[in-house]
């Protein structure tokens, strides 16, 4: 446990700065040093280090205030410190090694193992960045040569770490034929049109008083897991997140609690609405529902406001699973 928001640390000869002990938000891990930001939106960490989205052009004003919920997470106060409710390097890094060792799943374990050795230099690359946040605020606003030279010291540490980086996270496209990455990018494509063009995508949930809830889809990263362009990311109103792999899907309920299931093995279906009957649920909750999206075998159903990027999206599904 913090019991401080900072401590005094030497950071060079003759140098004490006060580092601050909150978490520091940054996309380190989640995208290559040389790659431009994706559709040059932010990056939104959802909780734990190396997991979130990418923010999307929408002028929905449901997912801004989505958007805007998982942000105001991100503001610095001593109880949230105090009570562990930032992200935490450390405590994600003993979670993830708990799990790995009695997981009996070979494919979770490598995961694992390359989100732990993520978090190993990720978490030195964060306090870094504590630290020249640290030299700044001690050299204020006057130029100072040595603390100048301080700071480009540590950047150019981070590099190195950026380049350590590369070399242990899972990198999608090394994990399968450049047949079946073909046709992943081109389910990515397909996937990114349908979340442009869907303003409104609901999921469809028993437990909820009209049984529909409003979701958003995006492009995400799950653990580190590396892949031009991102990771396509579907939500359901259960709090799951599902991410998919060129030959799987994680269904993740945190970073660590996660199952893979093959791709090849589930089943996705489309299906238009019937527009000359409508049943009376569909019309008074979700009236303008054109198509649904159904996963029976991760028991999930979406409705959706346009049909024909649904279509083409399933589509694309069924052509990347021919290759596996």
């Amino acid at each position: 446990m913090k019991l401080f928001p900072y401590k005094r640390k030497k950071v060079a000869d003759n140098l004490y700065v006060r580092v601050s002990n909150h978490f520091y938000y940054s996309d380190f891990g989640v995208r290559g040093r040389d790659e431009v930001h994706h559709y040059g939106h932010r990056y939104v960490c959802t909780g734990t280090p190396g997991t979130g989205f990418i923010e999307r052009d929408s002028e929905s004003h449901s997912y801004h205030v989505f958007v805007r919920k998982h942000r105001s997470l991100r503001p610095h106060s001593y109880w949230d410190l105090l009570f562990e409710r930032e992200p935490d390097y450390g405590r994600e890094m003993q979670q993830a090694t708990e799990v790995m060792q009695t997981s009996t799943d070979p494919r979770k374990r490598a995961l694992l193992e390359c989100y732990t050795n993520a978090l190993i230099i990720g978490s030195r690359e964060e306090e870094i960045e504590r630290i020249i946040r640290g030299v700044k605020n001690r050299m204020g606003h006057r130029h100072n040569k040595y603390m100048v030279s301080i700071i480009s010291h540590f950047k150019r540490k981070i590099i190195q770490l950026d380049r350590d980086m590369d070399a242990v996270v899972y990198q999608v496209k090394d994990h399968c034929s450049d047949e079946t990455y073909v046709a992943y990018r081109a389910m990515i494509e397909a996937f990114v049109r349908m979340t442009d063009r869907c303003r409104r995508i609901w999921h469809h949930n028993d437990t909820l008083r009209n049984s529909f809830a409003q979701v958003f889809f995006d492009m995400g990263i799950f653990d580190f897991i590396r892949n031009d362009g991102f990771l396509p990311l579907m939500r359901d109103s259960f709090g799951v997140q599902y991410y998919m792999l060129p030959d799987a899907v994680i269904v993740a309920r945190s970073s660590v609690d996660f199952d893979i299931v093959p791709l090849k093995t589930l089943t996705i279906v489309y299906q238009e609405t019937a527009v000359e009957e409508p049943t009376e649920l569909l019309s008074s909750s979700i009236g303008d529902a054109a198509c649904m999206m159904l996963i029976p075998d991760l028991k999930l159903t979406f409705y959706f406001n346009h049909a024909r990027v649904v279509a083409d999206f399933v589509h694309s599904v069924d052509n990347l699973k021919q290759t596996l």
